[in-house]
């Protein structure tokens, strides 16, 4: 009959099975035999031992009564002398259920009939007095209560000796029993063992060998080596293993002569499709290595892709500015694609600075595991000139728009105050509507002038520590006349001990301000806006909440962008730029503003701005094109 592995395993193993199951048996019965053993000494002797110490500790209590008596002290020493009989009575007859040892029914005999002389002369000590003398003669004299004392003592300390001795005897028949054991076990372990190492051997020379051959020739077909033959010795499972991984090199050495020329055309198509990209385009590894690169790439920048053999090829140190996007990308495995041209990486080319914006796109696989990520550098010079320029057209024509208007204001409130001549009812209301309508428009304008400042950088922040518990008790009061007009209530948060933070007062007033008329606008009446602050870390984090209609999910993302307006939302008469603003405003102070919001319920925008330590610079200058912002001297 052929043996196959599975009975060769199984034979192996049936010996040394036996042999445990023997060990285990005698281990069993042998624990067994000194549990018997413990359990003999507690169950009997111990409780032998423990009535007697109770019951000698009951005979001195009767003997003090007895000595109270003497004393004069008649009812403490009758009423303990009657309590201490019932625990004695008890621990006696506890002990007369428990003769174990021979001798013993002799000794408690003894000691039951010495109980009971000794209760019938102190009952009669109690019960017929006869003065003091009478009394010390019944307790001294010979055959009186202290001799009977003596004698009980003695009694019940040898049946506590013998139990106590017998149990001293049983401990060490016990302790022997256990040497016997752990030498026995130990007998049985050493040959376990020895039984083992040998089947062990012999299980090592019939299966790990053939199994260390395949590991070693599976290490070189990884390696690329697809030239690897087993040799086939046996016809079980470990030969009919040799054949399948022999036949398994044999097609991984076809398919590879099969694929190579497909993977070659595929590498040269990847590469001459970024190629023909005019930007610069990078594919890195997951470490960060350039794989590929096109040519505006490798001009730009001076990377070299990985080539084989070379261990410095493929490195690379991008841009400041995007080290931690590429970084962090690589590591949530989120893409970075940014949208403003203040993300934009500034690079002094041979026609001049050129303004590159970063798109990063994760490369994963099918388990979603990160393989690298291609880096595409938007060429966005044009753009961002076209934005200033579009930026400065703004600011012109808004600066330009300012004085004509202002004239024209004036000229509106000169015919109001009827300067000029008396005005009819007609021209009056019609007055009032440019009026409006002029104050309207030249809100506009400012808030347009605003915005060009703060993204050209044309504005200073005067910076100094700020108390956020008066920046916010500032701003609630520039709209709590109007709040109480409508019923809307403004409540303030502010815990004590809040630290002060850097800011310039006037500027973050005026994004308070933005925030604040926008809540009150969709809040309805009889609503509440709360005001807080909370230190969180090395910031402090300001929240203006409300209880208005709130923003649908959809537009959340919108909401700080230039020129937007909920879709639909006919409250309000705005332009779409208190909130660019408001974020301009935060962000030149090194803060962040973020907006959580749901329908119904209301709003929240929480601005986080840094707290201030040590001597905070006067003058902070803002709006750089390249997205920091540096101290002015």
């Amino acid at each position: 009959m052929r043996l196959t592995l599975r009975l060769r395993i199984v034979l192996t193993l049936i010996p040394l099975l036996l042999l445990l199951a023997a060990v285990g048996g005698a281990g069993i019965a042998l624990l067994h035999r000194l549990g018997d053993r413990i359990d003999a000494i507690l169950r009997e002797n111990y409780r032998s031992v423990n009535y007697m110490w109770h019951l000698n500790e009951s005979l001195e209590r009767i003997d003090s009564a007895f000595n109270f008596a003497l004393a004069n002290r008649e009812a403490e020493a009758h009423t303990q002398y009657l309590t201490n009989w019932e625990s004695y009575q008890k621990n006696l007859e506890y002990e007369r259920a428990n003769v174990t040892l021979p001798g013993e029914s002799e000794l408690v005999a003894k000691l039951t009939e010495l109980t009971m002389r000794y209760r019938g002369l102190g009952d009669a000590f109690f019960n017929n007095p006869g003065g003091a003398k009478k009394r010390l003669s019944e307790y001294h004299d010979p055959g009186g209560l202290l001799d009977l004392f003596k004698d009980i003592k003695l009694t019940s300390g040898e049946i506590r000796r013998i139990n106590q001795q017998n149990m001293e005897e049983a401990g060490a028949e016990a302790h022997q029993s256990a040497r016997y054991s752990v030498a026995a076990l130990g007998t049985g372990l050493a040959s376990a063992g020895l039984l083992a190492a040998l089947l062990a051997w012999q299980m090592f020379r019939t299966i790990l060998n053939p199994i260390r051959a395949v590991t070693e020739s599976a290490r070189a077909i990884s390696a690329g080596n697809l030239d690897q033959v087993m040799p086939v010795e046996t016809n079980d499972e470990v030969g009919q293993f040799a054949q399948a991984f022999n036949l398994m090199a044999r097609h991984l050495r076809e398919y590879r002569q099969s694929q190579s020329a497909q993977l070659l055309r595929a590498q040269r198509t990847s590469q001459a499709t970024i190629d023909s990209f005019p930007d610069p385009v990078l594919v890195i590894d997951s470490e960060g290595r350039v794989e590929m690169a096109n040519p505006a790439a490798r001009r730009l920048l001076g990377v070299t892709p990985v080539q084989p053999g070379l261990a410095a090829s493929g490195l690379w140190q991008p841009p400041e500015p995007l080290r931690e996007p590429l970084t962090e990308a690589l590591r949530s495995r989120q893409d970075y694609l940014p949208e403003s041209f203040d993300r934009a990486i500034l690079l002094n080319t041979s026609s001049g600075e050129s303004a590159l914006l970063p798109r990063i796109l994760t490369i994963r696989d099918q388990n979603d595991n990160t393989l690298g990520a291609a880096v595409v550098l938007q060429d966005v010079t044009r753009l961002r000139m076209l934005d200033q320029v579009k930026n400065n057209l703004v600011a012109t024509a808004s600066h330009e728009l300012k004085t004509p208007l202002t004239g024209v204001r004036l000229a509106i409130h000169l015919l109001l105050e009827e300067a000029v001549g008396p005005l009819t009812s007609k021209q009056a209301e019609l007055l009032l509507d440019a009026r409006e309508n002029s104050e309207r428009l030249l809100a506009v304008v400012n808030n347009l002038l605003d915005l060009a400042r703060l993204e050209q950088g044309s504005r200073q922040l005067d910076l100094r520590p700020e108390s956020p518990r008066i920046l916010l008790e500032q701003a609630a009061e520039t709209i709590r006349a109007r709040a109480q007009d409508k019923s809307i209530e403004i409540a303030l948060n502010l815990p004590d001990g809040l630290p002060a933070v850097v800011a310039d007062a006037e500027r973050i007033g005026h994004a308070f301000r933005n925030l604040l008329d926008n809540a009150l606008t969709y809040t309805d009446r009889g609503g509440r806006i709360t005001l807080s602050a909370v230190a969180d870390g090395d910031d402090v984090v300001l929240t203006v909440t409300d209880t208005g209609c709130g923003i649908p999910p959809e537009h959340q993302s919108h909401v700080f962008e230039k020129f937007f307006r909920v879709p639909g939302q006919t409250r309000g008469t705005g332009t779409g730029l208190g909130l660019a603003i408001v974020q301009e405003i935060v962000t030149a102070h090194g803060g962040t503003i973020a907006c959580q919001s749901q329908l119904g319920v209301g709003t929240t925008f929480r601005l986080r701005l840094p707290v201030a330590t040590g001597e905070v610079p006067p003058n902070y200058v803002v709006g750089h094109a390249d997205g920091h912002s540096e101290l002015s001297s």
